[in-house]
């Protein structure tokens, strides 16, 4: 993949010339997405001056005040971020306002001090995030700088990074699938962004058990994993769902998904694990036990566990083949069988031929062709009953 660094003004200029990124920005930091303002560089006391800060154009509060961080930067650039997040809640506490914009008021409960790094950062620094002490009110962002989907990096991810210490785990990637098939994010996803275009309003548990469950899948009791997984990659939020941004897109179908969930997410897992099948293969045949398999990738890091791939006895492992086989059917196997037969390599193609190698090769076709039979009578069903609330 590509080289995917870019300069602080030029990551700081993406931001400000793309409305798609400030819509999703607001969604993953719960701001009310009618009422928003972005402002650019804009100077406090004593000649601190932030990137961005958001308001509310209707009681003129601070919603968040922002300092943004190019992906390849040091010790001591990245903690001269967190210390002016540490002056941004200390202006927040003392109700300090921008110069020239004595109008802007602060709300204890509103006020958002934000630092916004791109997607590239973990793979192009040394630093653990994960092992910085932040404010009580900073929020961590992170810009998918292809996609421009935006996601909140949770304190559970921190604590997780914060584990992967140089002597004793290896961060290849900060994204991870929790124990789905794409497919099934994809078909949350959908049921999402229908009721969203509908107007109607279901809580989670009310959209797993009604509609989700009904739904034939591999995972069908695990729709709660789906969630976690769109919300962790930066496709929803928790408390407003899709971006309308996002709603729009969900027109694009199961193969595109899974495709650009490849390209945008998760090739570093994939292209490792078919690195080590094929060079361990006879005849594109690779007769390997998930142990074994994790054992090579350690090798390859001196020792090291990778990060959502070889711990827990295999159980990432696991679950990354059965991706690798149910949605890209880049390589095939049958349930408990140690042997795994080699389709095509993902990284060796492009875009367009990727898409139609899963196509011709995944096992999605069958759990997509039920959810279309299924998905007009089970919404229909719910529009027919006075129990939902429309927003």
């Amino acid at each position: 993949m590509p080289d995917e660094r870019m300069r602080e003004r030029e990551f700081q200029e993406k931001i400000y010339n793309s409305a798609e990124i400030q819509e999703n920005l607001v969604t993953a930091l719960d701001i009310d997405q009618n009422n928003f303002l972005f402002k650019r560089e804009i100077e406090f006391v004593n000649g601190i001056t932030s990137d961005f800060i958001i308001t509310n154009t209707e009681t003129n509060q601070m919603q968040a005040i922002i300092e943004c961080k190019r992906a390849d930067i040091g010790v001591t650039e990245y903690v001269r971020g967190v210390g002016q997040l540490f002056q941004y809640e200390h202006f927040q506490r003392m109700g300090i306002r921008p110069k020239n914009l004595s109008y802007i008021t602060y709300n204890d409960e509103e006020n958002r001090n934000v630092l916004v790094i791109p997607s590239s950062f973990i793979a192009n620094t040394n630093l653990n995030i994960g092992l910085f002490g932040y404010p009580k009110t900073a929020k961590i962002i992170e810009v998918h700088i292809k996609n421009n989907r935006v996601r909140e990096i949770s304190e559970d991810e921190l604590k997780k990074l914060a584990e992967a210490t140089g002597d004793s785990l290896q961060t290849i990637s900060q994204y991870y699938v929790r124990d789905n098939r794409l497919f099934e994010c994809y078909i949350a996803l959908r049921v999402i962004g229908l009721l969203k275009h509908l107007h109607i309003n279901l809580k989670r548990v009310d959209i797993e058990n009604r509609i989700l469950r009904q739904i034939i899948v591999i995972n069908n009791r695990n729709w709660r994993n789906a969630f976690i997984t769109l919300s962790s990659l930066g496709f929803m939020s928790r408390r407003h769902g899709i971006s309308n941004t996002e709603a729009r897109l969900i027109s694009q179908d199961v193969y595109t998904f899974i495709s650009s969930m490849y390209k945008d997410y998760l090739y570093p897992y994939i292209d490792l694990l078919m690195d080590v099948l094929i060079e361990n293969s006879v005849d594109w045949k690779c007769n390997l036990n998930n142990q074994q398999i994790s054992d090579l990738i350690r090798r390859r890091y001196n020792g090291k566990d990778v990060l959502f791939l070889t711990e827990s006895n295999g159980r990432y492992i696991s679950s990354w083949l059965n991706i690798m086989r149910d949605d890209f059917g880049c390589i095939n196997f049958s349930p408990r069988s140690s042997e795994r037969k080699i389709i095509y390599r993902p990284s060796e193609l492009r875009e367009e031929e990727l898409i139609k190698k899963i196509k011709d090769h995944s096992n999605a076709k069958e759990y997509i062709d039920s959810f279309e039979e299924k998905i007009n009578g089970i919404i229909g069903n719910i529009l027919s009953q006075n129990e939902m609330n429309f927003s």
